[in-house]
């Protein structure tokens, strides 16, 4: 993972993404819905960037949540936020694949991190992680880059983000892409597909995993113009997926 020189240099922009990109609301909704009761459990959330979903979890009761990220910008940016909320959550900066213990969670949340796998190697190592923090009880809610998507069937430019290129590399697809801020923030993701998320999941330890459609509501179509949604229908580029031991 070289995410770090990734996302370092867009750190400061990426919330405005998070803030403008109305696709944002489905991805919440969607990895909350997933996560169930909440209620004093523990979480660690992975690749938690400026700390979404580490302060959403604290806020719906987690009793200890845990973030951590590779890019030291982003980790700086959610340790001032939780400073400034004063809700007790821990950042750390690890690269993911070679990370210590943080002990055992009852839920782990992945959003965007398996889709940073420049190896299937790397991408085995991520679940092997998520799996060895896990209590016996625990789920993994992951959000990644949908295997069937295709840039030639649309782009994603209502939602802030311009796909520029699909290039076959190894065993998988790097996409080549921006976030629609100002200045253009660009970043990279992996297509990996199904049978590999399969694999991997498999030989980490998981008795159990299954696939969900991002949940888009019907008040999210009427909110927008007629259209708006279509690309995100048709060929989404965000799923989520839920794993358990």
């Amino acid at each position: 993972m070289t995410d770090n020189i990734l996302y370092n240099p867009i750190a400061h922009l990426y919330e405005n993404f998070s803030d403008a990109s109305p696709h944002m609301d489905v991805e919440i909704r969607t990895i909350m819905h997933l996560a169930g009761e909440i209620q004093g459990k523990s979480v660690l959330d992975l690749a938690c960037g400026y700390g979404l979903f580490s302060r959403k979890f604290k806020q719906h009761g987690a009793s200890n949540v845990i973030g951590v990220d590779i890019s030291d910008k982003m980790i700086q940016i959610a340790r001032n936020k939780s400073r400034q909320y004063q809700d007790g959550i821990e950042f750390h900066i690890r690269n993911i694949c070679k990370m210590e213990s943080f002990g055992k969670f009852d839920l782990i949340v992945a959003a965007w991190l398996f889709c940073h796998a420049e190896s299937f190697e790397d991408l085995k190592t991520m679940f092997r992680v998520v799996a060895d923090h896990l209590k016996p009880s625990g789920k993994l809610i992951a959000y990644t880059f949908e295997p069937d998507y295709r840039l030639e069937k649309g782009n994603y430019e209502n939602y802030f983000i311009n796909v520029l290129s699909e290039e076959p590399v190894k065993d998988t697809i790097l996409l080549k892409a921006e976030f629609i801020t100002t200045p253009p923030s660009p970043f990279t993701m992996y297509r990996w597909s199904r049978e590999q998320y399969a694999a991997a999941i498999n030989e980490a330890g998981f008795k159990h995993f299954e696939w969900h459609k991002p949940m888009l509501q019907q008040s999210d179509i009427e909110s927008q113009p007629p259209g708006f949604w279509d690309d995100y229908q048709r060929n989404c580029l965000d799923t989520a997926l839920v794993c358990q031991l």
